[in-house]
């Protein structure tokens, strides 16, 4: 498969089973031996733990909607960064359903090979996540990140001068 074919494959996968909610069709997608780096511990990084994660989310999120904003290939890789939307009505997380809409940035690194997603890793914007569904007030998560911040800035600190 080439590049376009690739993204294609990403494309399809992202409208299949998210926007459409086609659960039995992740098989169509993911190879058999798929490893899901993103998942939480609790989950196997297998293609059972993707389903499940998927499905909950799903059902966390009963009218999600991704919009992928780019998806960009190179060799056997694509990565995709996408918008998520939708209006929490299931728990996720540990957190109860607390009826708000979210909208959420991530990022999916896709490696295919013969025709199949085999490995993915992502990233999403939980920090976002947390604070629209209101687990974390907004000014709580900028004292973190600033304190974070601060935080890299002493080690940064400190490195230069025991030099």
């Amino acid at each position: 498969m080439n590049t376009e074919d690739n993204k294609a494959l990403v494309r399809r996968f992202t409208e299949e089973v998210f926007n459409n909610r086609n659960l039995a069709a992740i098989d169509e997608f993911l190879a058999s031996d798929q490893v899901d780096h993103t998942l939480p511990p609790t989950l196997p990084p297998t293609t059972e733990g993707s389903r499940q994660a998927i499905s909950t989310y799903l059902k966390a999120f009963p009218d999600l909607h991704i919009t992928i904003d780019d998806l960009v290939a190179e060799g056997d890789r694509v990565v995709s960064r996408f918008t998520s939307r939708g209006v929490q009505r299931g728990a996720v997380g540990g957190v109860p359903p607390m009826g708000r809409r979210i909208q959420i940035s991530s990022y999916l690194t896709a490696r295919v090979a013969n025709g199949k997603i085999v490995e993915m890793w992502g990233l999403d914007d939980r920090l976002a996540l947390l604070q629209q569904l209101g687990v974390i007030p907004a000014l709580l998560g900028s004292v973190f990140l600033a304190g974070l911040g601060a935080g890299m800035g002493l080690i940064v600190l400190l490195r230069k001068v025991a030099r």
